[in-house]
């Protein structure tokens, strides 16, 4: 055995490719077979043991590490919390093969760059294809005629294969992001056949991002020939500027994207159109998702909201119905938060910044060719999953979440770790007065603001043991009976703890304010979900629930204001005419028709 695992052959080019495989593979069998997952990350460990065996340590360190601890720490909290432990259970053996991937590729030696971008140019050809075989342009037509009548022509001619369609957005954007590795490949010294079949793969690639239509991934790839062409002037050898290659296109990077993402979340966008199947709860504008998706983070900022539970979430305590609408935020960072808590989303942030960082000082400084294109190849896939990132999740969604940390690890694959314990022994007097006095402070802000930490943590708690009895099952399209109140007791203990340590808790007033609904505690719920709104007017979720608790006391008027906003009330009130006399509450019964009388119709818009 130990002729077989030397640490040469351990420490090859070969073996690291071996590891690469290995994850990616077990990375295709937990999407098709998810009952494999936890096989799939025992195989994938497989290298770092043998590793081990051989006497080297069993991963590459990186500069990354802390917040990749963090990211995989907050996915097991995320999924403690999940309401739905199986879909919890899924995401999380997903999130942990994205870490085992990311560790893979960041140890890949140079020697390995073009089979590395062979392998995931062919996963891009393999999306692709996989789009032209399945997507139905006839249930599902795209924004554009052109791409629909291009589309019904191949669905005339391609064979049935009767597996499910990928989301177009889904299917353009993970081949947006290879097509760079692809055009690395296609610049290799290759032979003529192979170089034909690559452009083949390319002009493949090319057609679905074409027929998909999705306005989020042009304006991706849009923003990085952008910044590539900025940077073929900024790099220049003829143009000499003060710290050109150390700081300045890679600060005009961040500068672009900041831009990019006060266009789309701060003034008046409707980027990508509607996000949902109708717009009845709104506009439909991810601006207004983001905005509205905000305050679940707010819910939960400790543990997060759950894996894979943005679902149910959103449904009930944003828009207030039982039903399923989005699967998730259409935002890949504000998933991370909402799932799995601040910290989590920090961290999830800072390690695709700081790839950026990395990789456009890289791109800047290398002097070698190759590795100078590959840099750039490699920022172009960075800037299209961050840009498109801000508008649609795909890795972070599903199956894509083995890829969320693919980029990132290519971005420090050549880059010397720092030690923890040698960036201790340089730290000189100046270093440790300002690391202490940063301390102070952050003990000195802890107990200042002890009560509303506390208050935060247990309306995180109570948020979660609700949501785990409110949404088991989700989605049941109808609406919770009253029975379900008394096994909300120990979420109850939760959220009073946290209004006696903090009045102001805007969680704890709406959940509040939620279960005495379910009691049919009225006066409560309107105290509760009053203070709440106060806290937060523009809150859709609460002024829904406020509106019902006036109508229901008969208060019509003010129940008009806060309902006549929301199209679907009209629809509701009628529904709820019938489920209250079913109730045997007359009262209730008359006032929502009352209400519905008044309201008419469902109003256009939100």
């Amino acid at each position: 055995m130990t002729r077989i695992f030397t640490r040469e052959s351990v420490a090859s080019r070969r073996f690291a490719l071996f590891d690469l495989c290995l994850v990616l593979l077990s990375g295709a069998a937990v999407g098709l077979l998810p009952g494999l997952g936890m096989y799939a990350i025992a195989a994938s460990l497989i290298p770092w043991g043998i590793r081990l065996f051989a006497g080297l340590a069993p991963f590459r360190r990186t500069r990354l590490d802390l917040f990749i601890v963090v990211y995989a720490l907050t996915a097991v909290a995320g999924y403690w919390a999940a309401y739905d432990p199986p879909a919890g259970l899924y995401k999380l053996q997903l999130i942990v093969l994205s870490v085992l991937l990311y560790y893979a590729l960041s140890a890949q030696p140079g020697e390995n760059l073009v089979w590395v971008s062979a392998l995931f140019f062919c996963i891009g050809i393999g999306v692709a294809a996989y789009f032209l075989l399945t997507q139905d342009f006839i249930a599902d037509p795209r924004k554009f005629q052109i791409a629909n009548a291009l589309g019904r022509l191949l669905m005339q001619v391609r064979p049935s294969t009767g597996w499910a369609q990928i989301h177009p957005n889904y299917a353009a954007g993970l081949v947006a992001l290879m097509m760079p590795f692809g055009v690395f490949v296609a610049l290799q010294r290759l032979n003529r056949n192979t170089l034909a079949w690559v452009i083949f793969g390319l002009c493949l690639q090319a057609s679905v991002i074409l027929l998909a239509t999705s306005r989020g991934v042009w304006m991706a790839v849009a923003s990085a020939i952008g910044i590539w062409l900025t940077g073929q002037i900024l790099l220049a050898p003829r143009i000499k500027l003060k710290w050109r290659k150390e700081a300045v296109f890679p600060v005009f990077v961040m500068i672009f994207l900041a831009a990019l993402i006060l266009l789309l979340y701060v003034g008046p966008t409707s980027i990508g159109g509607s996000v949902g199947g109708n717009d009845s709860y709104g506009s439909g504008a991810r601006a207004e998702l983001f905005w509205r998706s905000l305050r679940l983070i707010s819910d939960f900022p400790f543990t997060g909201g759950g894996l894979g539970a943005f679902p149910g979430l959103y449904s009930q305590y944003i828009l207030g119905i039982p039903n399923y609408y989005l699967p998730n935020a259409h935002n890949t960072f504000l998933d991370v938060f909402i799932e799995q808590g601040i910290f989590g989303g920090v961290a999830f942030l800072i390690i695709f910044l700081t790839s950026l960082w990395l990789i456009a000082a890289k791109s800047a400084n290398e002097e070698d060719a190759q590795l100078r294109l590959f840099d750039r190849l490699l920022l172009a896939s960075l800037i299209i999953a961050f840009a498109h990132g801000l508008v649609d999740d795909y890795l972070y969604n599903h199956m894509g979440a083995v890829l969320g940390l693919f980029l990132p690890g290519l971005a420090v694959h050549r880059l010397e770790s720092k030690p923890l314990n040698l960036l201790l022994k340089q730290l000189d007097r100046a270093d440790i007065i300002v690391l202490g006095s940063i301390s102070v402070l952050l003990v000195a802000l802890g107990a200042v603001c002890w009560n509303a930490l506390r208050s935060r943590w247990d309306s995180n708690i109570g948020a979660v043991q609700m949501a785990r009895v409110e949404l088991a099952g989700f989605p049941t399209n109808e609406w919770a009976g009253p029975a379900l109140a008394d096994e909300l007791r120990d979420a109850e203990v939760s959220l009073h703890s946290a209004l006696a340590a903090d009045p102001a808790n805007r969680t704890a007033n709406h959940r509040l304010g939620m279960i005495a609904l379910l009691r049919k505690d009225i006066p409560s719920a309107c105290g509760y979900l009053s203070r709440a709104h106060l806290l937060d007017p523009a809150h859709r979720g609460i002024a829904k629930s406020l509106g019902y608790c006036y109508a229901w006391l008969g208060d019509l008027e003010n129940s008009k204001a806060l309902l006549s906003s929301m199209p679907e009330a009209w629809k509701e009130l009628s529904e709820y005419v019938r489920w209250w006399q079913a109730q045997g509450y007359a009262e209730f019964s008359n006032n929502a028709s009352a209400l519905a009388a008044e309201l008419n119709q469902p109003q256009l818009q939100p």
